[in-house]
């Protein structure tokens, strides 16, 4: 738990004016109902009324309740279901059963299947794929007895082929178990029929939620959630990475360090821990989890979402009134420069790992690209450009705002969103800091939840900022007018031109009244038309820049 120090300097916020006076949007206090609130989005039990009427009775009494709740058992659950909101994990139908088929690793019958079922004694034997017969049978008296690992205590009667292959508690294979009524009653078990290969892939589709609530559980800086090098695994998981005989784990990239710590997990271990799988370029945190990268297919998509996701923004456009039939470079053409020109080589972070089918086909060659003005080649050093932006800081502020209060920060707090994203770098990015904040300021505490239509919601948060500093890149070199800035004007020129009422902006001297005002219009993304709001990368964003620094030379 953060030490007490960080509420004191929450109090000293509120004092020193750097939250709203809040008297203007809040009633008085009411603890009692913040708390049935607080102990319900928190610790997702029904608030006793008479333990909460004690617990409230003080503002002492409600923070200590808090705290309960953000170290309970029943916390876990509650931030799962948070990033998995967040991040948009889960599978769309065709994918659950993805990995029974080759794509992943290019290597054909990985899962060796095994049917179970309760006749007069409880048998488990080789099955057909394509019917479900028995393939592989021995006779009844040659059975022999093994505890199975998907619930502890059953005895089933394999043939000793079965064991072999399988393990001694059949762990090393993939079970369909098609009695419902035992299935229910599984430890992993809570459909009609079991299927420890759906398990897994399910288990695979929430990953990077697994991750995220790793991280806030064990109250590791919540930037933790892109650090290279770094997955999470459950006993789901971790089945499927000891799958040595039927998986190509070349392809799949799993580091022998991670093979080895995978063997202690039992498959009945529900909930996510992080290890590091060692490869600290390719893999970033939650973007490089299964979850993430199958369900956005295209590199396209897995830069709109994580600009969405963890940045807060969406890409938008004026599209043309007639759209060319072939656009040719997304990059430059009309009407779509706005978002491709910061999509386009966002996402090329991702090429290395291949899109579609071809995810684990052997990862391709990764390609030199930028973003927010900085370049790399690996999703590590996006990861870095996100985590040291303040919109990734703002963006969790708004989403955990949102979870516990049910609605977006009004225009007229501000101030508020400034200091909890403030407070929350402070606290060296604890999530669970956060929640705290929030669910005691008077925000929450008398603030209507059912208050979810925002009319006036607070603008984006601003990109290209690092937590409590300005990102401006240096500027090192002299920028010649005529060299530098003139040949780049047609993005300006070609409607401040002199013609109609827009001011010109054709030369040097006209540059001299105006550049300070057209380099906030830039910077915003107000100018040119357009824009996915603040351009990060291309020819709007390296002018902007270049007449910055012109400017700067000028007054010095």
């Amino acid at each position: 738990m953060i030490g007490s120090s960080y509420w004191q300097m929450f109090i000293a916020l509120v004092t020193l004016g750097l939250f709203l006076p809040w008297q203007s949007l809040y009633a008085e206090p009411n603890y009692y109902r913040a708390l049935k609130r607080a102990q319900y989005l928190l610790n997702n039990t029904i608030p006793d009324d008479s333990q909460v009427q004690q617990s409230a009775s003080t503002p002492d009494g409600y923070r200590a309740a808090l705290r309960s709740f953000l170290d309970s058992e029943n916390f876990y659950d509650v931030m799962l279901r948070y990033h998995e909101r967040l991040f948009g994990t889960g599978l769309q139908q065709d994918y659950l059963r993805e990995l029974l088929r080759n794509e992943i690793d290019k290597k054909e019958n990985k899962f060796a299947s095994i049917h179970c079922q309760r006749t007069d004694r409880f048998r488990c034997f080789w099955a057909s794929r394509a019917d479900a017969s028995t393939v592989s049978t021995c006779p009844q008296s040659e059975e022999t007895a093994t505890h199975v690992f998907w619930y502890p205590g059953v005895v089933a009667w394999v043939c000793p082929t079965v064991t072999r292959a399988c393990g001694s508690d059949l762990s090393r294979c993939f079970i369909k178990y098609l009695n419902s009524d035992e299935a229910a009653n599984a430890e992993l078990g809570a459909t009609e029929i079991f299927d420890s290969g759906i398990a897994v892939v399910k288990s695979l589709a929430k990953q990077s939620a697994g991750l995220a609530t790793a991280v806030v559980i064990a109250n590791y800086p919540y930037t933790k959630i892109l650090e290279p090098g770094l997955t999470a695994v459950d006993g789901a998981i971790a089945h499927f990475y000891r799958q040595k005989h039927h998986f190509d784990l070349d392809k799949i990239h799993i580091s022998p360090s991670l093979i080895d710590l995978v063997e202690k997990i039992s498959l009945t271990d529900t909930r996510f821990r992080l290890v590091n799988i060692g490869n600290t370029y390719e893999h970033a945190g939650v973007l490089s989890t299964f979850g993430w990268l199958r369900r956005y297919e295209k590199n396209r998509t897995r830069a709109n979402q994580l600009y969405e996701r963890l940045l807060c923004r969406k890409f938008t456009s004026e599209l043309p009134r007639v759209f060319p039939q072939d656009p040719g470079n997304l990059r430059e053409a009309p009407g779509c420069s706005g978002c491709h020109a910061t999509l386009d080589p966002l996402a090329d972070f991702f090429a290395v790992w291949g899109e579609g089918g071809n995810l684990y086909a052997g990862q391709g060659s990764s390609i030199f690209t930028t973003f927010g003005g900085r370049g790399g080649n690996h999703l590590s050093e996006l990861a870095e450009i996100i985590r040291t932006d303040n919109a990734f800081a703002t963006c969790q502020v708004e989403n955990a705002w949102h979870f516990l209060m049910g609605r977006k920060f009004y225009a007229q707090e501000a101030d508020l969103r400034a200091a909890l994203s403030a407070y929350f770098v402070q606290t060296s990015f604890s999530f669970k800091e956060l929640l705290y904040a929030i669910a005691t300021h008077p925000g929450f505490i008398e603030g209507t939840r059912s208050d979810a239509t925002v009319g006036d919601p607070l603008e984006q948060p601003p990109l290209g900022q690092p937590p409590g500093g300005n990102n401006d890149r240096p500027c090192d070199a002299i920028v010649d007018f005529q060299t530098d800035i003139q040949p780049h004007l047609n993005v300006c020129t070609s409607c401040h031109n002199g013609q109609g009422s827009r001011q010109d902006l054709r030369t040097e001297v006209q540059w001299n009244e105006w550049a300070a005002q057209a380099v906030n219009m830039m910077a915003s993304g107000n100018m040119p038309p357009g824009q996915a709001g603040p351009p990060q990368i291309g020819p709007v964003f390296e002018l902007k820049e270049k007449v910055r620094c012109w400017q700067e030379q000028r007054r010095s």
